[in-house]
């Protein structure tokens, strides 16, 4: 069973114990940058780096590298022909090129972009609903980003043709809500959170919902092809299945799917983790608060809130910090996977082909103090590029800390600060040719969430027992609880 049951007793014995926290355990007993754990039986174990300048090099320079079958094997019975489970070649690049006017600037901000804005209103609405029945108390949050960031990725992934709605089922039901069950959930202890009626879910989105939970079922499995076999033999996921393919016929295939399943799984955790940073720390949240009242002063004159034409052209270096923070603190994917060609080394070690290595997000250099690796132990291009001053490393004090200033530089002009994503390491999306595809729609995606959540509602603490930062590796990795007591405000 190889470290199975090890990972499983300190899942059990640890408080928010995750294969990530395993790993990380693992790495500081054995003071190691380069571990290999078991996890499948028969199989090669998994070789796990926690470094980040040695990340870097074989994720953007090495040649000997590439994708990994391990993420392709999570997704394989929702999206069987997407280019994720291809090799970098010449399939994987003609199957890239359909999709790619996707990802340009000029469809994110005037098709994308708008149809986007229109959904996070709603949501914007229902919370302002809520927060006149809350009064104050808590509620969890969780869902309504899940249902808001479908909303978004399937308005830009199927168009205004697209009506069906995850958000206004629930913002019904609150509008409908009777005096007297208002007057029951007003009475109750103010630090407890508050249950809302959610509303009847369209079933098309119920479908890709269902369907994006399968994958945390395989998330896990020593063996994925089993698990997906067993799990697609399920009447409810066969009927989910059924419709999201009679949909999708004659709409788009698999390419097109992978952003629906992906984009709102990855941009709703984000943003949950993203609301959690800020409601926990309020100066940053002033600060942005500010810097969006600053970036947006006709909006802020005309008691309205930003276009989104305002928010697309607009720079607020500080709201791009905050966005980066969140990704390089949250882990939302927290690992990422490339597989050996043929024989190498990594860090002076052999390499046999075929070997999958786990590069860590969250890992060492990047939420705790980097190891000391001797120069020697590194690749060439990793040496050249250490040499050279080309390899960002952040500050060892503070580094666990949620800090968005760590991006922000000083300059001499009119504007005294800019966003400098260069400022340290990051590796969100991944790195190179095989980097996160969808990371412009995300960060597009964040910018308007978190404009217009600011810019309407003043995020309170919530008490200790809902504002735990414990979570749960499922499709990703997310907050075990995401709780807001908000106050509605008119910047003025």
């Amino acid at each position: 069973m190889g470290d199975v049951p090890a990972m499983m007793q300190h899942m059990k014995c640890t408080e928010g114990g995750t294969f990530i926290t395993y790993i990380l355990k693992t790495m500081k007993a054995l003071n190691s940058p380069l571990i290999q754990v078991f996890i499948r039986p028969l199989n090669k174990p998994l070789l796990i780096l926690g470094d980040f300048p040695e990340a870097n090099d074989l994720l953007v320079r090495r040649k000997d590298f590439d994708r990994s079958h391990t993420l392709g094997d999570l997704v394989k019975g929702l999206a069987p022909d997407h280019h994720i489970h291809l090799e970098t070649g010449e399939a994987w690049k003609i199957q890239r090129h359909l999709v790619q006017d996707l990802m340009t600037p000029s469809f994110l901000h005037s098709i994308a972009a708008p149809v986007i804005y229109q959904h996070v209103i709603k949501t914007i609405d229902l919370w302002k609903a809520k927060s006149l029945v809350a009064a104050g108390r808590p509620w969890s949050v969780a869902d309504d980003m899940n249902q808001m960031a479908l909303d978004a990725v399937t308005a830009f992934a199927f168009g205004d043709e697209f009506y069906h709605s995850a958000t206004q089922p629930g913002l019904h039901a609150i509008q409908h809500m009777s005096e007297e069950t208002i007057s029951t959930l007003q009475h109750l202890d103010p630090c407890e959170p508050i249950e809302f009626p959610k509303g009847r879910e369209n079933y098309i989105l119920q479908a890709i919902r269902e369907l994006t939970k399968t994958v945390g079922e395989v998330q896990g499995s020593p063996s994925p092809a089993l698990t997906w076999a067993v799990i697609t033999r399920k009447a409810k996921i066969k009927k989910a299945i059924r419709i999201k393919e009679d949909f999708i016929i004659g709409r788009l295939k698999d390419g097109i799917f992978g952003f629906v399943f992906a984009g709102h799984e990855t941009t709703s955790t984000t943003l949950c983790w993203s609301l959690k940073y800020l409601t926990d720390h309020p100066d940053a949240q002033s600060d942005l608060f500010s810097a969006l009242k600053s970036a947006f002063p006709i909006a802020l004159a005309e008691r309205r809130n930003p276009t989104i034409q305002e928010i697309t052209s607009t720079s607020v270096p500080y709201l791009d910090a905050t966005m980066e923070e969140t990704l390089r603190c949250c882990g939302t994917a927290p690992v990422v996977d490339r597989v050996a060609m043929h024989d190498t080394e990594l860090l002076g070690h052999h390499i046999p082909k075929g070997t999958v290595v786990t590069c860590l997000v969250t890992g060492p250099g990047m939420m705790t103090p980097a190891f000391d690796i001797d120069i020697s132990r590194r690749a060439p291009s990793s040496q050249a590029a250490i040499r050279e001053g080309r390899q960002r490393a952040w500050d060892p004090q503070g580094i666990s800390a949620f800090n968005p200033n760590r991006w922000i530089k000083r300059c001499n002009d009119e504007k005294g600060v800019k966003f400098d994503p260069t400022s340290g390491p990051q590796l969100a999306f991944g790195l190179g040719t095989r980097g996160c595809y969808g990371k412009r729609l995300v960060y597009l995606e964040m910018r308007i969430v978190l404009t217009l959540v600011l810019w309407n509602f003043e995020l309170l603490k919530c008490p200790l027992n809902l504002s735990s930062y414990h979570s749960k590796l499922i499709t990703t990795n997310e907050p075990m609880q995401t709780y807001v007591r908000l106050r509605q405000i008119s910047p003025e």
